[in-house]
């Protein structure tokens, strides 16, 4: 089996289609820079596309067809199973396959095993035509040699494995195998038939090698794992309903070598229900197409808390995850997505509810398109550096909206699963491009280092406390491009720091407006800027915009008509009438601070260096 290292490209020689064998279309987009694998750029052969592919399938991989004439049948009967051909020999109240070759299986096994022990060297094929196999002391399917073993689920067939709640081992040093069907070597599963596998014991279907699925509807009900490759899982198609004890899809292999431990999820549709992970390994999660359900520790209505030192997270990867594409509605007690590592998120669609983090990483976080709705969190998006460059991103939090902040979940006793406060350091939130909405119970954007905004739309609903503020950083903002709002309580509030080259406007009112109440920035000529209503009360607001200049003068007025269009409650693009006028204002500096009636704020808003603002005056209330 050739499997991929961190970072290094599929072998294209080994992804040939086999003629007449079921074809499968898949056309992702090609991937950018990664923080994890790279996805293979666009080859096509028999009308297959690569394109976009994290895992490895060779031709063996996709080919479920057979030579019925040269292959072994087997017919399985409680102690009168037969064989009609070479390689195989009746095994007790099971079967035995000690050679390489093609074994057609059918029939029906209520205690007893098929054992595949060949050589080292030798593939194994084995067709499951419509079997029924139970196993009460141990695996239905053991693989404990072969140098591959490739079981095609026949099409138009149901097949059902199962096994019993206690194994008997040969010796008390032994403890496998422990899955329902259990391979110690290489094994791939295709064909487009039906597999139900009940694994009373503990797991569903392990491989301590790889495992390669590429086709085929699967119902997986596990006491412990549903699906796990030990040293890397590859899926490029088929249809998925798990339900789990433990996590749900899994790959374990925890020894830090390079390409083990590794998840490819390219294509394929999943309902995972698990207890605690949907989907976990302990290396890299790559993921380039597939749409998935995913329910983890009970979702996200469970009560969290640092007490809590079980992992009910939805996908997660110890070193990095990288995704370019998918349909993701994922719900989770923990965080929805989250890596110790990095996460490149550069496609999909993700609905995602979270009792804790929507997306947490402990280092780099970066997102360069997709549409991400995380419609539930504690923290929507963390990670020590966060970079945003495209997609769209829609975040409600109870806390803070996006943290860039260092550390891991388990680093302080804060949060609800005992992470995520972290003190000041060489942390930085980078927006430059792609659409930010933020409703958020904390702060809104919250950096303990610098936020840089060079491009994009972000859009701020924040706090109604004046323990939190809408923007919230410890360095320094800078913003050169883009759009920025900002609205939310005034005890906490800062605006963009003053060596930044676009002008901001930061507008003080002497009591809480209604949640509402728009507000409208128009230059002095009557031309509209943009018009925003809140979804919250608040009592500061922060604008920047590239329209507005250093010199310049603008009226401010609230209530009215905008005809623009819409985006998360910001309006651009049309004409204002109809409004109250708050004030004219004459922008001063690269930031300027006002109250409701126009005279100057002072204090610390919008200062250099994140310090606190205050009420009209500068007095912090």
């Amino acid at each position: 089996m050739n499997y991929r290292k961190h970072g290094e490209h599929i072998d294209m020689n080994k992804f040939i289609t086999k003629v007449g064998a079921a074809l499968l279309v898949i056309l992702i987009a090609a991937a950018g820079c990664s923080v994890a694998a790279e996805p293979e750029t666009a080859t096509t052969t028999n009308n297959v596309s690569t394109e976009g592919l994290f895992g490895t399938y060779e031709d063996e991989d996709l080919d479920a067809t057979w030579d019925d004439a040269s292959a072994t049948h087997i017919t399985l009967s409680d102690s009168a199973s037969t064989i009609d051909g070479e390689g195989a020999v009746v095994n007790g109240s099971g079967i035995k396959i000690t050679a390489a070759g093609t074994y057609v299986l059918t029939g029906m096994l209520t205690n007893g095993q098929v054992l595949i022990s060949a050589t080292a060297n030798d593939k194994v094929r084995i067709i499951l035509n419509g079997v029924t196999i139970n196993n009460d002391t141990s695996a239905a399917i053991y693989v404990e040699q072969a140098d591959k073993v490739i079981m095609t689920l026949a099409s138009d067939t149901k097949n059902t494995i199962s096994d019993g709640s206690t194994y008997t081992f040969a010796d008390a040093a032994t403890d496998e195998p422990n899955a329902t069907i259990f391979s110690k070597d290489d094994l791939t599963i295709n064909g487009d038939g039906q597999l139900t596998v009940t694994a009373n014991y503990l797991n569903g279907i392990i491989s301590k090698d790889d495992l390669i699925i590429t086709g085929g509807t699967y119902a997986i009900t596990a006491n412990n794992n549903g699906i796990r490759g030990r040293d890397v899982l590859s899926i490029l198609d088929g249809n998925f309903t798990i339900t789990a004890k433990n996590d749900a899809i899994q790959s374990n292999n925890d020894t830090g070598e390079e390409g083990k431990g590794v998840i490819n999820l390219d294509g394929g549709t999943y309902d995972l229900t698990a207890d605690h992970d949907g989907v976990d390994a302990k290396n890299q999660l790559n993921i380039s197409h597939g749409t998935y359900t995913v329910k983890s520790g009970g979702g996200s209505s469970q009560s969290a808390n640092s007490s809590d030192t079980e992992s009910y997270k939805g996908l997660k990867a110890a070193s990095a995850i990288h995704i370019t594409g998918g349909t993701f509605n994922i719900d989770a007690k923990d965080d929805a997505i989250h890596t110790n590592g990095d996460t490149n998120i550069e496609g999909g669609t993700f609905t995602l509810a979270t009792g804790d983090d929507g997306i947490h990483s402990d280092n780099t976080t970066a997102i360069s398109g997709g549409e991400i709705t995380i419609t539930k969190s504690y923290e929507g998006i963390e990670g020590s550096d966060i970079t945003i460059s495209g997609g769209t991103i829609s975040i409600v939090s109870s806390d803070d909206g996006i943290n860039a902040a260092g550390g891991s979940d388990g680093d302080t006793e804060t949060g609800p699963f005992g992470g995520d406060q972290f003190a000041a350091g060489d942390y930085t939130l980078t927006i430059s491009d792609g659409t930010v909405y933020v409703n958020a119970g904390g702060d809104g954007l919250d950096s303990n280092g610098d936020i840089v905004m060079t491009g994009g739309t972000v859009v701020v609903d924040g706090p109604e406390d004046n323990g939190n503020g809408a923007l919230d950083y410890d360095g320094n903002y800078t913003i050169s491009g883009g759009i920025l709002i900002a609205a939310g309580s005034s005890g906490m509030a800062q605006a963009p720091g003053t060596d930044s080259s676009q002008a901001s406007l930061g507008i003080y009112f002497n009591s809480t407006q209604s949640a509402g109440q728009t507000i409208n920035i128009s230059s002095s000529d009557g031309t509209n800027i943009l018009s925003y209503t809140p979804s919250k009360s608040y009592s500061s607001v922060i604008v920047s915009a590239p329209e507005l200049k250093n010199g310049s003068s603008y009226s401010v007025s609230t209530g009215g008509t905008d005809t623009g269009s819409t985006v998360n409650s910001l309006q651009t693009g049309g004409s204002y009438s109809n409004g109250s006028k708050l004030v004219d204002i004459t922008l001063s500096s690269s930031v300027t601070l006002i109250d409701e009636s126009g005279s100057a704020v002072q204090g610390g808003m919008g200062a250099p260096g994140g310090g606190m603002g205050g009420g009209p005056g500068g007095n912090r209330p």
